[in-house]
């Protein structure tokens, strides 16, 4: 036998050598405990040997059903109580920018942003599209009316520049259209008729 041979001979033994080792093993090498699997209604030995732990106690119909009553009375207090403050989402400000640019207009935006007094339900919109170059085609939109739609240059005092510009143009639209609002409701202005 030539050198090549006895070094692939070598070569061999040792694998074989290595699945031997492998599969004399004991299969739980690294394996947590097996246990087997507790149903939901059966308790497990665990449970049973806890101190505090009892067994479900039946109620009495009586009791139930003054429960039911002490649960329907403190139900009906609570409703006839006036809520403390309003919905918890009366006004909404959205992000659907895709660039850094558009991020950093709408962050811009959002910190100097304020609702109009008497304002609550409004959703404005900041919406982005790819433009030329390294611009961005942003727009704004209140309640679902398009305001403006603008290019945007990557630079922070253009971005703050037009973050201030929309957001008093923004401002502008809830105060008319609230104002409209009010004007319907007391009856002085009519709708517009639509033929």
């Amino acid at each position: 036998m030539n050198i090549t041979g006895i070094s692939a001979m070598v070569r061999v033994c040792g694998g074989l050598l290595c699945w031997v080792g492998l599969l004399g093993m004991p299969t739980t090498y690294g394996q947590a405990e097996r246990r087997a699997p507790v149903r939901v209604n059966q308790p497990s030995k665990a449970d049973s040997k806890l101190p505090g732990k009892q067994e479900s106690r039946q109620l009495s119909p009586k009791k139930v059903e003054e429960a039911l009553r002490l649960l329907l009375r403190a139900d009906s207090l609570q409703s006839t109580q006036a809520p403390i403050g309003g919905p918890e989402a009366s006004g909404l400000v959205m992000d659907q920018t895709v660039t850094k640019i558009g991020h950093d207009f709408y962050d811009a935006f959002y910190a100097g942003f304020e609702a109009p007094v008497g304002v609550q339900d409004f959703l404005v919109t900041i919406s982005e599209r790819p433009a030329r170059g390294n611009s961005a085609l942003v727009a704004v939109s209140v309640n679902n009316e398009d305001l403006l739609e603008f290019p945007l240059q990557p630079r922070q005092e253009l971005v703050e520049e037009a973050a201030s510009q929309a957001i008093a143009l923004a401002i502008e639209y809830l105060q008319t259209s609230q104002e409209i609002s009010r004007q319907l409701e007391r009856g002085e202005r009519r709708t517009l008729e639509v033929y």
